[in-house]
Formats: structure tokens, C-alpha cells, sequence
């Protein structure tokens, strides 16, 4: 009969996360995730088959959701699709809870890693892909509500917002002196897609 694990894989799978979330892959030993998911190596290895594996398995876990709301539950969460845009940004501009990593582990992954692990590469394309798609789907939103500035095309502002979105997550890691320069941009973009009469009235 074979042993039966003695620990939960999904916590300590969740713990991985935010490890790898923190100090990235090449940062975070094999110690390290020993010490901090608390089980055996041999365990580790036999569960998750190797560091790497772990760290694929994180890092999906992590785009699946774990962390917190998808951008496309944000973006559908408001009446107001520009409403939702700015909700979306400025979620993604604010300071971590405690016991939260700074940043985000994409664009952490996207840093380290750049273009160098076609595997990891894909499943953050993949991601990017999808937060452009929910994206237009807002702004299409918007067009068709009159929420949206003249001459704005959906899908170049979707791409915009989205690449806003990654670089306000990394700006937010750079301390509380950031915050009038993470509300002047999120202002600025906003200012652009509403229409005139919205914006002054």
C-alpha cells in the first residue's frame, strides 16, 4: 500500500507561490522551499517531481486566480465599464496586504525570465493575451454606452492599458512616495477615454 502524503499539497503549493512571488526562481533555494513548505525534500520531489516543476505549478496557480479577483472579474464587477477600467488600475497600483508579496509574480516572472523559458514565456503571453481580451471587452463596453472619447480605438487602448497596468504594479513596489505619480497616470489615461462632456461634467 503506498504512504499516504503527510501534508496537503495545495497549501503547500500556496506557500510555494508566495515564496517564488518574493524571491523569484533563482533566489529561492531548494532549502528554502523545504524550510518554507515545511515538508521532506523526497516529498517535494516526489509530489511536484523538481523545483522547476514547482515553480511552473506556482506560477499557474498563481494566473488562475489564488491571489485574488482576475482583471476580468474587476472589469465585469462595475455598471460602468470605465468605472471598472479604473477600478482594475487602481487595484493593481495599491500598496500589498501584509502578508502579500510586492508586486506581482507575472511581471516579477516576466522580469527574470524575459523571453528565456519558451514554457514560462507562453503561460505569461497567455496571460497578457487574456488581460488584453478582458480589456476590449470593456472598452467595446464603453463604446456601445457612450462612456467612451471619440476616435478611441478598443483594441490599441486595450493593448495600452494593459502594458499601463504591468508598469503601475511595478511602480507600486517602489514605495508610498509613488502614490502621486500612480494617481497623476491613472487620471491622465482615464482623461483620454472619457468622452469631454463626461470629463467636465
Amino acid at each position: 500500500m503506498a504512504r499516504r502524503k503527510e501534508f496537503d499539497p495545495e497549501v503547500a503549493l500556496d506557500a510555494a507561490m508566495r515564496l517564488f512571488w518574493r524571491n523569484g526562481y533563482e533566489g529561492t533555494s531548494t532549502s528554502d522551499l523545504v524550510d518554507e513548505l515545511g515538508i521532506a525534500r523526497a516529498s517535494l520531489y516526489g509530489t511536484f517531481g523538481s523545483k522547476r516543476g514547482l515553480y511552473l505549478a506556482a506560477l499557474d496557480r498563481f494566473l488562475s486566480g489564488a491571489a485574488g479577483p482576475s482583471p476580468a472579474d474587476i472589469l465585469a464587477s462595475r455598471t460602468s465599464a470605465l468605472d471598472a477600467v479604473r477600478d482594475l488600475l487602481e487595484t493593481s497600483a495599491a500598496a500589498p496586504k501584509p502578508d502579500t508579496p510586492q508586486g506581482c509574480f507575472a511581471v516579477n516572472a516576466t522580469v527574470e525570465h524575459g523571453d528565456s523559458d519558451p514554457e514560462i514565456a507562453r503561460r505569461l503571453e497567455g496571460n497578457r493575451s487574456r488581460l488584453e481580451t478582458a480589456l476590449y471587452g470593456a472598452l467595446l463596453r464603453a463604446h456601445a454606452e457612450g462612456e467612451l472619447a471619440p476616435g478611441v480605438d478598443p483594441r490599441s487602448a486595450a493593448t495600452m492599458l494593459a502594458s499601463l497596468n504591468s508598469g503601475l504594479k511595478v511602480l507600486s513596489c517602489a514605495g508610498a512616495d509613488q502614490r502621486d505619480r500612480i494617481t497623476t497616470s491613472v487620471d491622465a489615461v482615464m482623461a483620454m477615454l472619457t468622452p469631454p462632456a463626461a470629463a467636465t461634467g
